[in-house]
């Protein structure tokens, strides 16, 4: 019988994938930092989550080997730490390992520190014997155990000066800097300066979708050249390998500068953002292809990442019978058992190279460059064989899927939904979209407490992103229709978020509230992570409900925290793009618009071209017992409008062709 260690009794998949592991695993808690104190031994920190492929790479070579578990127990307390379930403890130290040891972070994490929770050394992923210029994992573990013995007031000088660095951060301020069109052209200069004009997409191998970038350049190209450099990258990513052309759906990111190869782990933090990329671009270019490639998303998620509570699962493996992609790739003999050969013929036509495989042997879908054009106008020749390999994948081993339900990403895919939907107006998507906040507002809302995650039950008290994305979201759906319990749970995020989360001195607020457990280090920060900043929607929220219900405390908090994000700019705005993005100095005004009318109106409101884009509220003229403020936009007779910029509204609009001539002006 394998041993089990303290991780038995966890929800958390990537915790129980480690259960049985011959290291003695803690989870992060009182029992873990009691024991390191009463027994003077440095902790081991691992974060990862359960779809990481390097993650599962190190455990097999390390945490499953009996000899450096010897190691690890005999001198480590070592704890886990799912980086889904605790991003609070995942972004402090990942900035400690980077400030530490002057490299990017990343997963896994691994952190030496102290009972006092304070970090002395750090790294990602350690090889099992001495490799790609790294030392072994266990030598490792020998030398940290011989500096923390014979080192110990170097560490205190150590943890001295790595607490100075981050008091620093949270004092660090330039001159104010307003986003205004100069900054949108700097920033415009820096993406262009790192856009790979072949292959499309920002950087180099490896390369990530950079989503907020993505948005962006959609929102801010005016020039035939702009908006062909961006279509160029959405079209690659479209057609290359980082899309899954047979189940749908996007890859995390690509190994390679091609978009050929991804890391194969799926993620619902990257298909929300990736659907209202599509949206947003069917939306401005008018190309099927993206349409289509959102309709993909959705479906991809519907089939494999949907509840049946109708809620959204976190994330599905790169790995599947211990090796990467193998669910994902096709072997010459699965295609040839699979396929007719004019089938075969044309993936190697288009798709794929028959003599070169490009994965480890077998192959992966990958559109030849200049079969580009060709394929979007054939792409129906192509979907009875993408069925046909789908058939096929359901032979294998699915992935493991991670269950548990994350509010922020839930809350990103939601709003892709929402897009969707106001494109296509398919009922099934509106459906899926009432089932999902349906039960985020019951089962993870309640009178006390906003959760970040339900994993069987809800759990954690929500973070920065949770609020901010959970607010903006339930804003996106007044836009459909009008929902009182969503403009009520609105108010009380805002509220929530001035109480407990806002740095009342210096404006902002912090990426955990009042009441989470207090580390060495609060988080406050307008940058861009693996999510959009929480900081910048937070304040994006707010300006729109301040807005929409006439609460001048909601567009005061807001301008405070403006403040602190015009002093956080610095000269390389790619870490700032959502900032520029959401809270340009000519878009701080936001236009509510609220129409009451019958809904037969209101479905010609939303068939029409300027219904996307613009925050319509829609109100039945029979309806009572609103708020305040949204009641003094009574109904004058079959149609009123009421078209506010900021705190100023226009005379009212008393016809519905007056109303369309008001949206085109």
């Amino acid at each position: 019988m394998k041993q089990i260690n303290r991780l038995d009794s966890e929800k958390s998949l990537y915790l129980k994938q480690h259960a049985d592991n011959p290291v003695f695993w803690y989870p992060w808690g009182d029992e873990a930092f009691a024991e390191a104190r009463r027994s003077n031994k440095p902790i081991m920190l691992s974060i990862g989550y359960s779809a990481c492929h390097w993650c599962h790479v190190m455990a097999h070579e390390s945490f499953e080997d009996q000899e450096t578990a010897d190691i690890l127990n005999n001198n480590f307390i070592n704890i886990k730490v799912d980086r889904e379930e605790r991003p609070d403890i995942d972004k402090i130290y990942q900035m400690s390992q980077s400030i530490i040891t002057g490299k990017n972070g990343g997963w896994p994490l691994t952190i030496f520190m102290d009972h006092e929770k304070f970090p002395f050394f750090g790294g990602t992923y350690f090889p099992k014997e001495d490799k790609y210029g790294m030392l072994s994992f266990k030598k490792i573990l020998t030398r940290v155990k011989e500096f923390y013995e014979n080192n110990k007031e170097d560490i205190k000088n150590q943890n001295l000066n790595v607490l100075e660095v981050f008091k620093r951060l949270n004092l660090r301020e330039t001159e104010a800097v307003k986003i205004n069109h100069d900054i949108v052209d700097k920033l415009k200069l820096q993406l262009d300066s790192i856009t790979d004009t072949i292959n499309g997409g920002f950087g180099s191998a490896p390369k990530f979708p950079q989503f907020p970038s993505l948005s962006f350049c959609i929102n801010n190209s005016s020039t035939k050249l702009e908006n062909k450099k961006i279509k160029h990258t959405l079209d690659r990513m479209c057609t290359s390998g980082i899309n899954d052309y047979v189940d749908g759906g996007f890859y995390r990111y690509s190994v390679d500068d091609l978009w050929m190869i991804p890391h194969f782990e799926k993620m619902l933090y990257d298909n929300g953002p990736m659907m209202s990329i599509l949206c947003d671009s069917y939306v401005k270019f008018g190309d099927a292809l993206y349409i289509d490639k959102a309709k993909e998303i959705y479906n991809w998620a519907r089939i494999f990442m949907t509840s049946e509570e109708g809620v959204f699962y976190s994330t599905i493996d790169a790995d599947s019978e211990g090796s990467e992609g193998k669910y994902y790739v096709f072997s010459d003999d699965e295609l040839k058992k699979t396929l007719e050969k004019e089938e075969i013929d044309l993936l190697n036509e288009y798709l794929l190279d028959l003599n070169k495989p490009n994965f480890e042997g077998n192959h992966h879908l990958h559109l030849h460059r200049k079969k580009e054009n060709d394929f979007k106008e054939n792409k129906q020749k192509f979907m009875p064989i993408f069925k046909k390999l789908s058939a096929n994948r359901k032979q294998k081993v699915l992935p493991s899927v991670d269950k548990k339900i994350l509010l922020s990403w839930n809350c990103l895919y939601i709003k892709g939904l929402i897009k969707l939907y106001k494109i296509t107006k398919e009922e099934n998507i509106l459906k899926a979209i009432n089932k999902a906040l349906d039960f985020i507002t019951n089962r993870m809302v309640s009178s006390e407490t906003i959760y970040s995650c339900f994993n069987e039950e809800p759990c954690f008290p929500g973070y920065l992103d949770d609020y901010a994305l959970l607010g903006s979201v339930l804003i996106d759906y007044l836009s459909i229709e009008w929902n009182q319990n969503y403009y009520d749970t609105c108010m009380r995020v805002c509220d929530d978020l001035m109480n407990n989360f806002e740095d009342k001195e210096k404006g902002g607020f912090f990426f955990t509230s009042d009441q989470h457990e207090q580390l060495f280090y609060r988080p406050k920060s307008i940058s861009d992570d693996s999510v959009p900043s929480g900081l910048v929607y937070a304040t994006d929220m707010l300006l729109y409900m301040g807005f929409i219900s006439g609460n001048q405390k909601y567009i005061e908090a807001a301008y405070g925290a403006l403040d602190f994000i015009y002093k956080s700019i610095d000269d390389n705005l790619t870490s700032s793009v959502s900032a520029i993005n959401l809270l340009r100095e000519d878009n701080l005004e936001k236009e509510i618009i609220i129409v009451r009318t019958n809904k037969k109106t209101w479905e010609k409101i939303t068939d029409s071209e300027e219904y996307y884009g613009r925050c319509i509220i829609f109100i039945e003229n029979e309806l009572q017992n609103l708020p305040d403020y949204i009641a003094y936009k009574e109904s004058k007779g079959e149609f009123t409008s009421y078209h506010c910029k900021g705190m100023t509204c226009q005379t009212p609009k008393l016809s519905f062709e007056d109303f369309i001539d008001s949206l085109k002006t």
